[in-house]
């Protein structure tokens, strides 16, 4: 896939991972049966449809009608989550000095470990524009570097196995990979669990340091 970013007309960078509206789609689904049970697929299934075991929510790729910044193109967001790329500029996240990687995260995160994000990981020289183009992240942003992440689950609409796969059970929850629900859901996200957290600091010219 080709690295795509979207400018405004005033020069606002979109960011690589969010979705549009002009990449909704709508497909049937079904329940497939296996040897382990019932398993959510779609009507069309295709076998890149899935990824570690999940069903991946079918999108468009070309970013067109309007941007949705309270969403995340699923293929972009575990295309950054998977190589480590900047969820702004889709370039590596990966510090080229120490080999950790940039992330941006709420404030708080990594007090009680190291925890999981569904976050993609963000480079440093994009770091400025992303706290100040998000409300929430100018109030609660902190900027770590990490020595690596490994897949947890996802976020995702989990359906009920032997009913029609018509309206989910639940919206946006947290399935890990070990769950058997993994099995009866769409993955909108990716979540990784993140190894090594530890507070990036910045110089005397606000540069961050890792």
């Amino acid at each position: 896939m080709s690295l795509i970013m979207k400018v405004s007309e005033t020069g606002f960078r979109y960011p690589y991972v969010i979705g549009w509206t002009g990449e909704v789609q709508e497909h049937r689904l079904q329940w497939k049966q296996h040897r382990d049970g019932e398993t959510l697929a779609y009507v069309d299934h295709r076998r890149s449809d899935y990824a570690l075991g999940a069903l991946r929510l079918r999108q468009g790729q070309k970013m067109t009608g309007r941007p949705d910044f309270k969403t995340m193109n699923t293929r972009r967001q575990w295309r950054s989550m998977d190589k480590h790329l900047c969820q702004v500029c889709a370039g590596s996240a990966v510090d080229r000095d120490t080999g950790r990687i940039w992330w941006l995260l709420s404030s708080g995160y990594g007090d009680d470990g190291d925890g999981y994000t569904n976050a993609p990981p963000t480079c440093r020289a994009c770091i400025p524009e992303a706290i100040s183009q998000c409300s929430h992240l100018r109030r609660n942003a902190a900027v770590f570097t990490v020595a690596a992440s490994y897949p947890y689950g996802v976020r995702g609409d989990v359906f009920l196995p032997y009913l029609p796969p018509v309206a989910p059970f639940e919206r946006n929850a947290l399935v890990r990979f070990t769950d058997d629900e993994i099995a009866h859901c769409i993955a909108r996200e990716l979540v990784v669990r993140l190894h090594d957290v530890q507070p990036a600091v910045t110089d005397g010219d606000g540069q961050w340091l890792p």
